[in-house]
């Protein structure tokens, strides 16, 4: 058992794959290389936007925060109506094999933070990559390393991957909360 707590096994989450051990499944390293990467790449360039920032810091902790309040909605808002709405297919991918890497919406992503960039300047952005960077650590380990998460977060993805009409949120759990979807 070891990797898994006592809660986690109490809440009736196992390893996947048949693993005995307690292991979560494993990842190839392209998996960890893009998932770890990007986390990395995000997390620094926020630093890179907040350091060269011209504002006040009042000012620059005002829109940090706005991007990640943004960035949590926007996370909310793709998965339920883009993912489960008007594209499906390739999320419904996702949902059939949940522990296989998320690569085909990489560069859009990245594109979406240069706009925002352009009409709300670094440190929103900084805020919003930040919270993208939680976005990515908790989607990892809720497939790959679930014992690395709050079991109530946890909880609410692996919910969702069972009834994919709720918990729509990853990195939070708040928009499911404000707009009527959260399960149970």
């Amino acid at each position: 058992m070891e990797g898994w707590t006592a809660a986690y096994h109490a809440a009736g989450i196992r390893p996947r794959d048949g693993a005995s051990d307690g292991a979560a499944p494993r990842m190839g390293p392209m998996t960890a290389i893009v998932y770890f990467g990007e986390m990395l790449v995000a997390s620094l360039l926020a630093i890179v936007l907040l350091a060269i920032s011209q504002l006040r810091m009042s000012s620059n902790a005002v829109l940090f925060a706005g991007g990640v309040v943004a960035l949590t909605l926007a996370e909310y808002v793709v998965h339920r109506f883009v993912l489960h709405g008007f594209a499906p297919t390739e999320h419904r991918q996702h949902h059939a094999n949940p522990d296989r890497a998320v690569l085909t919406i990489f560069w859009q992503i990245w594109i979406c933070f240069a706009l925002v960039y352009l009409i709300a300047g670094g440190a929103f952005v900084a805020g919003a990559l930040v919270a993208y960077a939680w976005y990515l650590f908790v989607h990892h380990c809720a497939h790959h390393g679930p014992d690395k998460l709050p079991l109530p977060l946890l909880m609410h993805h692996q919910s969702h991957h069972r009834f994919a009409t709720r918990n729509f949120g990853v990195s939070t759990t708040l928009w499911d909360h404000l707009f009527g979807t959260m399960l149970g």
